[in-house]
């Protein structure tokens, strides 16, 4: 009788544990035909996109380590050390994204800037507010509004360091691809940027 219901026991285990997986599994389906993965639009250095009533141009990217921020702007500090100096320039890498953004026709819409971010591979980070407020100093905000046929340059910049990296990772950081994602869902758009070292 023990062995009896020693195997009852576990055949209403096994068949839990396969109700379980049955319900995770159609929930994952049920939320992937609600939310499908976005399809990917990816454009290039000088392409632009159309956003609403707005023209967006991938116009300028420069790409280097921290020695020009750290020349440009003195009073900008990335990070420090436990002594209070600046974060070694040649452990940094520094990318300045130029959009020129052009108002195509006249409405109330606006241009977000908020939602740009950066990404390569499973690496992704935001623009950095700070230092895009020193490049921009006429940017009144990250919610932009234009008139017709007005055209400006907006310049963001993309900070890392060696720490978000592996070592070997960190070794081959010039050649890797990174995107900047204008949009992510219901379709990710993103410029790709071009390798210049």
């Amino acid at each position: 009788m023990t062995g009896r219901k020693h195997r009852i026991k576990i055949i209403g285990m096994v068949l839990a544990a396969i109700l379980l997986i049955g319900g995770i599994g159609y929930r994952l389906y049920w939320i992937n035909a609600c939310y499908p993965s976005p399809q990917v639009k990816t454009y290039s250095f000088n392409e632009s996109i159309e956003a609403g009533n707005y023209r967006i141009t991938f116009s300028d990217w420069q790409w280097g380590d921290g020695t020009n921020i750290y020349k440009m702007y003195p009073e900008y500090v990335y990070l420090t050390d436990e002594k209070g100096n600046a974060y070694p320039a040649s452990k940094m890498r520094v990318g300045i994204l130029e959009l020129t953004v052009t108002k195509t026709a006249d409405d109330e819409s606006i241009v977000a800037l908020e939602n740009i971010a950066f990404e390569s591979g499973a690496w992704g980070n935001q623009f950095d507010l700070e230092l895009a407020y020193l490049m921009n100093p006429d940017l009144e905000g990250l919610r932009i509004k234009m008139k017709a046929d007005e055209s400006r340059k907006i310049l963001l910049p993309m900070i890392m360091n060696d720490t978000h990296f592996t070592d070997e990772q960190w070794r081959n950081i010039d050649q890797r691809k990174f995107y900047i994602v204008l949009q992510y869902y219901p379709e990710k758009i993103r410029f790709e940027c071009p390798v210049t070292i």
